[in-house]
């Protein structure tokens, strides 16, 4: 499964001493280089260094984001960088992001007096004048105490949302990301995809520990800690949920669960969960689309138009939805979204979404579809070529085959806990 791992806030490490207080009023501005480890399911899964730098003209925030870790037997490694330009009042003017692993990936935003305008894989669009990027938000609060705003996402495909930092308790705070998701429905029972993070404080009034809800910690350290190696882990075990009990079809879900009623799954509350049916027959309970006639051979086709195309493989880039349409190769993700775009296409009503597959005694990350036949919906796995899909996925999310989409479907994942056969 695809994984960009994007904090809302993070930067670490004491602050360097006082180069001049603002004649602005806009506080102390100072030089400073902060580094942090990332960490996954107690697994270190990448390093970040953000450099701050001042000047008479404002300041260029720098951040870069170090991931190495193995899918299965094949190691990845993805470098980030996202540079952000502002004035010492911290009104940003111009953004660019840049993405390396096996290809480049590029994006930009420039501010002028209409707005932003963004330019790279998703196209040309616009964000209203007043948006920041996510990373300038620890500024503001370290200035302020507190922000609330809009703010975009440089690294999920500028995605942009309703963002609230703020505090709660000495040192610690709370920072929520609401982005306009349309129909998304998931662990959040909501119709907004959120995004949430808890930061502690240093004594640099910098976050010294971030924890966000898609299950990633971030923790201050040092400049000579973040050049120690370490040994990448197999993320797809790392996110795995172990099996317990016999296997049947019926698993009782442990985590802050409400289960979306898809096709292949029959869901209800019972003590310490969700029990949850697993089983291709199951309807679900979604609202109905327009009715015509039965699609579902067309369906099918276009689920073998995409395995003909793309080779299975974990070792491919990260997938965004724009790159998906013409991929060639990659995994569920890969999949889920190529399919999508060729539902799009043909007018055929899709959704992706997010959870897990029954892989022998455990559960792993996984994505799928759910298409509109013109009579009903039914689930659609693009990656093992099956229509009317079920009976080993279990969808915690469901939304748009979008950046926002798929933030949604992550933030998911992180509810469920523990996983027993009943």
């Amino acid at each position: 499964m695809r994984w960009t791992f994007v904090a809302l806030v993070a930067a670490c490490a004491a602050a360097p001493p006082r180069i001049d207080d603002a004649p602005d009023g806009s506080g102390a501005q100072v030089d400073a280089e902060r580094h942090y480890a990332i960490w996954l399911g107690g697994a270190r899964v990448g390093t970040a260094r953000e450099a701050e730098r001042w000047s008479r003209a404002g300041v260029i925030l720098r951040r870069t984001e170090a991931m190495q870790f193995r899918r299965g037997e094949v190691p990845i490694a993805i470098a980030t960088t996202i540079e952000i330009t502002a004035d010492r009042r911290l009104v940003p003017s111009r953004v660019t992001w840049t993405e390396e692993a096996r290809a480049v990936h590029h994006g930009e935003a420039v501010r002028d007096a209409t707005g932003w305008t963004v330019t790279g894989v998703a196209g040309l669009r616009w964000l209203p004048r007043d948006a920041i990027p996510a990373e300038l938000a620890p500024l503001v609060v370290r200035r302020d105490g507190r922000f609330a705003g809009l703010v975009f996402l440089p690294a999920r495909g500028f995605a942009a949302g309703a963002g609230r930092i703020e505090p709660i308790a000495s040192n610690r705070l709370v920072a929520r990301l609401v982005l306009d998701a349309g129909p998304i429905a998931g662990a959040t029972a909501s119709s907004d995809a959120r995004a949430e993070a808890t930061i502690d404080l240093g004594d640099d009034a910098m976050p010294a520990r971030i924890i966000d809800g898609e299950g990633v910690i971030a923790t201050r350290i040092t400049a000579a800690e973040a050049e120690l190696p370490f040994a990448p882990v197999d993320l797809i075990a790392a996110t795995s949920i172990p099996l317990g009990g016999t296997p049947s079809r019926h698993l009782v879900l442990e985590g802050d669960l409400t289960l979306p009623p898809i096709p292949g799954q029959a869901a209800h509350v019972v003590s310490g969960g969700v029990a949850v049916e697993l089983s291709a027959r199951f309807a679900g309970g979604l609202s109905p689309g327009p009715r015509g006639a039965d699609r579902t051979r067309e369906i099918a086709a276009l689920v073998g138009r995409v395995r003909r195309r793309i080779v299975p493989t974990l070792a491919a880039d990260p997938t965004t939805p724009q790159l998906a349409a013409a991929a060639t190769a990659g995994d569920c993700t890969t999949f889920a979204l190529a399919y999508a775009a060729l539902a799009g296409d043909r007018a055929i009503p899709t959704h992706v979404v997010t959870g897990f597959r029954v892989d022998g005694d455990r559960l792993v990350r996984h994505r799928w579809a759910v298409s509109w036949t013109g009579q009903a919906w039914i689930a659609v796995d693009p990656a093992f070529g099956t229509v009317r899909a079920g009976g080993d996925l279990v969808g915690l999310a469901i939304g748009a085959a979008d950046d926002v989409g798929l933030i949604g479907g992550e933030a998911a994942l992180a509810h469920l806990r523990a996983a027993t056969w009943k």
